[in-house]
């Protein structure tokens, strides 16, 4: 169904590699095909001298027939058992191989890939994300266990890649960043000792080894796919805020307008403190709103992204909730021309890399074209900002200041013409009533 949407046709084909069986084989993707050789050598020879490359063959063998059943039923049975060995023991080595190269700062002279342009690289990566280009976990992790033993944080790191916009400088942050590169267990059990139950919590939070990595491997171990554990990473681990409120406040979601026009209404917008898609808020003051949106970097890769994931969160043996369409769903409700992306981007919400403002409103216009979103999606933050335009008062102030007052000129010629008016009035009494 959702290829039958023409300009999203090519989103779900890889461009450069194939993953698994459903496409390879492939003409157009040989030129990398031939490099999987080359990635699975260079893995081999990192696991050094104590594990040979039969050896790590073997373990991709005996995980190949529960790997045959994450797929189609029908799709494997061209291959034989060596055959098919062969192709996941190939593709597990390239992706394994290729997350180290990008995650490690300086890898080792023999680890860098001078034939593997930057441009190569990009669209690899968009490739490792669709529904149809996937390699079962669990064949990856009989290899990552061989290298790095029970250290599965190469996964993590490689998800930590995925664009964003850069962070507000801040005191939190500066701190965030020393204690994420500095602190080890000498400085936690010195904290532990010295500092405030604020400070523990945040350094235990955020050092190295602290409760974020264990997370990260409980995720790991739930999860099918890359494709899934990317799901996972963009909706977040936590708040469910997206399932508070009732069924009547999220149906009122449907007479909300655009950003412009909501802005006109008093509502302002800001950038979320986490890049969750859950992470989705509203606040109200006592003459305006604040509607929180997780930040999102948009480039070339964006759009495949989000569509497959739209399409796992479809497929019948996807995920049950539906983050992800909810959040493009809420997008598209606020976005309706340039000038909501515009308004967005100021507020550091949306970084456009794609070049005109409008390209990116079309292109969640398309994306969302025939989606069905859970009907309990962000209900709380609806269901707040139904009751802050119900109050009709509050409305036409926000919407005559955001009409009259929407520039400092125009505020300063209004304050002017009030002290002219006070001027005008004293000089008019003092002529009536001068004094004796």
């Amino acid at each position: 169904m959702l290829r039958e949407v023409e300009s999203n046709k090519k989103c779900y084909v890889p461009l450069v590699v194939s993953i698994g069986p459903y496409h390879h084989g492939n003409p157009e993707l040989e030129a990398v095909e031939k490099l999987k050789f080359k990635f699975a050598n260079q893995f081999c020879l990192a696991c050094g001298d104590q594990i040979s490359i039969n050896q790590l063959y073997a373990e991709v063998a005996k995980v190949a027939d529960s790997a045959r059943e994450y797929y189609e039923e029908g799709t494997t049975t061209c291959y034989d058992n060596e055959s098919f060995t062969k192709m996941m023991f190939l593709d597990a080595c390239f992706v394994l191989q290729y997350m180290y190269i990008l995650t490690t700062i300086k890898p080792k002279e023999e680890d860098q890939l001078p034939t593997m342009k930057s441009y190569l690289s990009a669209f690899v990566w968009r490739d490792l994300f669709l529904l149809e280009n996937q390699i079962p976990l669990l064949v990856l992790e009989v290899l990552l266990k061989s290298r790095f033993g029970d250290n599965t944080e190469l996964i993590s790191d490689f998800l930590d890649l995925f664009p964003r916009p850069p962070e507000k400088t801040s005191c939190t942050n500066l701190v965030k960043k020393f204690v994420n590169k500095s602190c080890c267990d000498a400085v936690k059990k010195f904290v532990n000792k010295s500092c405030c139950d604020a400070v523990k919590k945040f350094v235990n939070d955020h050092c190295p080894g602290g409760q974020t990595n264990d997370k990260r491997k409980l995720q790991l171990d739930a999860s099918p796919h890359l494709l899934d554990l990317m799901s996972k990473h963009l909706a977040g681990l936590a708040k469910p805020n997206h399932k508070e409120g009732t069924m009547d406040e999220s149906d009122q979601w449907n007479s909300y307008r655009s950003v412009t026009e909501l802005e006109e209404a008093g509502i302002r917008f800001r950038a979320s403190k986490t890049h969750c898609v859950t992470d989705v808020m509203f606040k109200d003051h006592l003459v305006y709103g604040t509607m929180m949106l997780p930040p999102l970097f948009v480039d070339d890769t964006t759009k495949p992204l989000l569509l497959n994931l739209v399409a796992y969160e479809m497929s019948p043996n996807g995920p049950h909730d539906s983050h992800i369409t909810s959040y493009i769903w809420l997008m598209d409700s606020l976005i309706d021309h340039a000038n909501d992306v515009k308004e967005l981007r100021k507020k550091g919400i949306l970084v456009n890399n794609l070049g005109s403002d409008e390209h990116l409103a079309t292109l969640f216009n398309e994306i969302a074209d025939g989606l069905v979103p859970d009907p309990y999606a962000y209900a709380y933050a609806k269901g707040k900002i139904d009751t802050y335009c119900r109050n009709k008062c509050r409305y036409w102030i926000a919407e005559s200041m955001h009409k009259h007052f929407s520039s400092p000129w125009t505020v300063l010629a209004f304050l002017g013409a009030i002290f002219a008016l006070a001027l005008s009035t004293g000089q008019t009494y003092f002529s009536a009533f001068p004094r004796s």
